[in-house]
């Protein structure tokens, strides 16, 4: 379900985004839609990031923040040149999102 928001933007982002749609053919609102959706991901990934950086969360609670597979969680890590300490929660959490999959 889609909920309505009243946000305020930057009017280069909105003529940005109103080019892109008439280049997709497609709703202004599709494209500013799409470009939060995308955003969203990075912050969270960005958040999850840096709290497995402090020592904060482990790989597996950090990919669970970021909506990201262990394994996935961890390439990201290494693109970002951050040391990883696997410990047993994250042996265990990876165990446990992958019985989840497996049902």
């Amino acid at each position: 379900m889609m909920k309505n928001v009243s946000i305020r933007l930057h009017e280069g982002f909105i003529k940005e985004a109103e080019r892109l749609s008439r280049f997709e053919m497609v709703d202004t609102s599709a494209i500013l839609r799409e470009s939060l959706e995308r955003g969203l991901a990075d912050v969270r990934i960005e958040i999850a990031i840096e709290l497995f950086s402090k020592g904060k969360v482990s790989v597996s609670e950090a990919a669970d923040i970021a909506n990201l597979g262990v394994g996935e969680m961890m390439d990201e890590l290494v693109k970002r040149g951050v040391k990883q300490e696997i410990n047993i929660d994250d042996i265990r959490g990876s165990l446990e999102r992958a019985m989840k999959t497996v049902k």
